[in-house]
């Protein structure tokens, strides 16, 4: 089973190797990481969604909001959340590159 990570890291490895990759392959790569970026989105909105309500709890105890934000990522898992959030961002921007990427026919 692939995942976005075993994918990412093929085609790193064919750029590493100097690899020719057709316009039609970045854009079906892009395509597949996409289409499985769903549970990486539905995960940090949970998370998101997680450290409002507790910042709100916080907020409506008469805790400063500066302190209920700083209290709320700390009762998540918030490494996690900054790894996630970082795997999200790569993810974005490898599809951006790979449809521009696709458009050029040789370098």
């Amino acid at each position: 089973m692939q995942t976005i990570e075993s994918i990412m890291e093929i085609m790193e490895q064919r750029v590493r190797d100097n690899e020719p990759i057709s316009p039609g392959s970045w854009i079906e790569v892009a395509l597949r990481i996409n289409q499985l970026g769903g549970d990486i989105d539905n995960l940090l909105a949970n998370y998101e969604a997680e450290m409002n309500a507790i910042e709100a709890e916080y907020i409506r105890n008469d805790v400063p909001a500066s302190k209920a934000k700083v209290l709320a990522r700390s009762q998540i898992d918030y490494k996690e959340y900054l790894i996630q959030k970082a795997l999200f961002n790569r993810i974005k921007e490898f599809i951006m590159l790979a449809k521009k990427r696709s458009t050029i026919e040789q370098l």
